[in-house]
C-alpha cells in the first residue's frame, strides 16, 4: 500500500537510492513522486553515465514536473538550482513530504516553508517498516561505500528505528 499525498523529490535522495539498487523503492512507497525538472536533468543529462540516469528516465512512477512560477530570490540565491525548484515546487503541489538530504536545502523547506521532510535514511526505515525492505544497515553502508555522504550520526538513529541496533 502506498502513502497518500504528493511527494516531490531533490536528487539527493535518487542517486543514493540508485546506487545500492532500490530506486524502485520511491515508487512502491509513493506510488508517483513529482521530479522538477532541474533535479530530473541533473540526474538523466547531467549524470548521464551515473547510478539512476537510465532508470528514473524510464519509471513509470515519475511525474516530470515544471514550476507555476520560479523559485523566490532567497531560495535562488541560497541553494543550489535542483533544491530550490524541489521546495518550489513541493509549496506550490502542497506535497506532503519532501525527499531530500542536504542539510541546509532540508533547514530552510522545515523552518522557512514548513514542509515535511524525509531523507535517504528515513525513507529505507520507511521501507522497512512496509517490509519492502529487510535490513537497512546494508543499503546506507552500500550508498556510503559508493560515496554517498550519510552522517554517522544519521546512521546509528536509521538503525536504531529501523530495530537494527549499531
Amino acid at each position: 500500500m502506498t502513502e497518500s499525498g504528493v511527494v516531490v523529490t531533490n536528487t539527493g535522495p535518487l542517486i543514493a537510492l540508485a546506487t545500492v539498487r532500490q530506486l524502485a523503492l520511491l515508487g512502491q512507497m509513493y506510488g508517483s513522486v513529482l521530479v522538477p525538472e532541474a533535479v530530473f536533468q541533473e540526474v538523466t543529462a547531467q549524470g548521464q553515465h551515473r547510478p539512476g540516469a537510465v532508470e528514473l528516465a524510464s519509471a513509470p512512477w515519475v511525474i516530470r514536473s515544471t514550476l507555476l512560477m520560479p523559485p523566490d530570490p532567497f531560495l535562488a540565491g541560497n541553494l543550489g538550482k535542483g533544491e530550490a525548484e524541489t521546495i518550489t515546487l513541493a509549496v506550490q503541489r502542497g506535497a506532503r513530504w519532501v525527499l531530500m538530504d542536504d542539510r541546509r536545502a532540508r533547514r530552510i523547506a522545515e523552518l522557512a516553508y514548513r514542509l515535511q521532510v524525509k531523507g535517504v535514511a528515513g525513507i529505507l526505515v520507511a521501507a522497512k517498516r512496509k517490509g519492502l525492505i529487510y535490513n537497512v544497515s546494508p543499503l546506507l553502508a552500500g550508498m556510503q561505500a559508493a560515496g554517498y555522504y550519510v552522517s554517522q550520526a544519521v546512521v546509528e538513529r536509521a538503525l536504531q528505528e529501523a530495530g537494527e541496533h549499531p
